[in-house]
């Protein structure tokens, strides 16, 4: 009877290292043939082109947006650059608001406490933000960060594109944005809470 159950032992021990061993060997085989299939389509640009896209990341926060591509996907960061600014050219064609702006986390990788923010306005407004870890309780002491144009005057646009900076990854960060006239009179202000993540 002892034999019997050695036996046993010894014959499904044996079996379910040929398990353990199929399931590594499968698993390496189709992680390898996923990175050649990547690996082929390096310089292809309809490929790039489809296989990187803005995805909702609701643990960063509601309608925040994410660049998403294959892990192994290897590209110049100048073509990365330009895929990602086609893809966001492509979003623009939606007539975001103030109040529901399109919002993408570090979308060009260089950034990870930063987003970028797009929205269009009837006339032309000046744009502010700030951003904090703390609670709020009322914004009238706050410092407004002021976007300006590139002589380093105030910017008055009609479209709104910009860097946002100063996100503490691993923490919950509250947004706050206004646009004001050209006489500083505040048109409208929203609230967002963005959860950026560790790096």
């Amino acid at each position: 009877m002892k034999k019997y159950w050695i036996k046993r032992i010894i014959k499904y021990g044996i079996l379910g290292l040929i398990l353990v061993w199929a399931t590594i060997f499968i698993y390496d085989y189709g992680r390898k043939s996923y990175e050649d299939y990547v690996n082929r389509h390096e310089n292809d640009i309809e490929w790039i082109e489809e296989n990187i896209q803005f995805v909702e990341d609701y643990k960063i926060g509601d309608n925040i947006f994410v660049v998403e591509m294959p892990d192994t996907l290897d590209i110049s960061h100048d073509l990365y650059r330009e895929v990602v600014q086609k893809k966001i050219d492509q979003l623009l064609i939606d007539n975001y608001r103030i109040s529901s702006p399109l919002i993408l986390y570090d979308p060009f990788l260089e950034d990870e406490g930063s987003v970028n923010i797009y929205f269009h306005t009837g006339e032309k407004y000046k744009f502010e933000y700030y951003v904090t870890t703390d609670s709020i309780a009322t914004d009238e002491d706050l410092i407004y960060q002021r976007m300006l144009d590139a002589d380093g005057n105030d910017s008055l646009v009609t479209k709104h594109y910009y860097t946002l900076t100063g996100f503490v990854p691993g923490k919950r960060n509250n947004l706050l944005i206004r646009i004001l006239d050209q006489n500083d009179e505040i048109v409208q202000s929203e609230n967002f809470i963005l959860n950026i993540p560790e790096s």
